[in-house]
């Protein structure tokens, strides 16, 4: 019965710390974080290795930060829909894709550039694009759609 309870204490304190939120104490961190995003709301903290990540929502985009320790901006990760794609980006998707609707898309932009992982869909099919910053567009892959 004793180890019962042990084992119920070591879940509990597990899953309570797994849950807990991050706070970085490093002033570069924040400095750069203020610096760069603004108006953002809904903020979050995690530990991703030795890097801290933020996780919040900056308008309708919903984005994650990447920094290292000394304050230095790694990555971004943003969430959003065609209405905040570039437009000669869209305008290449559209010319391709004749007949397709933007579902989705999810901006990486790191040290390498900016690419755009980029969900298109109609009546048939769903399609996985990449495409860079000058619109270039490559399929990464196509399913058949399974709610229709």
């Amino acid at each position: 019965m004793k180890s019962l309870f042990l084992s119920a204490a070591i879940i509990f304190s597990v899953a309570a710390n797994a849950v807990k939120p991050v706070d970085p104490a490093n002033q570069k961190v924040m400095t750069t974080f203020s610096q760069v995003f603004k108006d953002v709301r809904n903020v979050s903290w995690s530990n991703v290795g030795k890097n801290y990540e933020a996780f919040f929502t900056e308008g309708s985009i919903k984005t994650r930060a990447l920094l290292n320790k000394e304050g230095a901006l790694i990555q971004t990760v943003r969430y959003y829909g065609e209405s905040e794609l570039p437009a000669n980006v869209l305008y290449c998707v559209k010319k391709t894709f004749q007949g397709k609707e933007v579902y989705g898309v999810t901006e990486v932009s790191n040290k390498y550039g900016v690419n755009y992982r980029i969900v298109l869909r109609d009546n048939k099919d769903i399609v996985n694009i990449n495409a860079n910053d000058l619109g270039d567009t490559e399929v990464v892959s196509t399913f058949t759609r399974g709610d229709k």
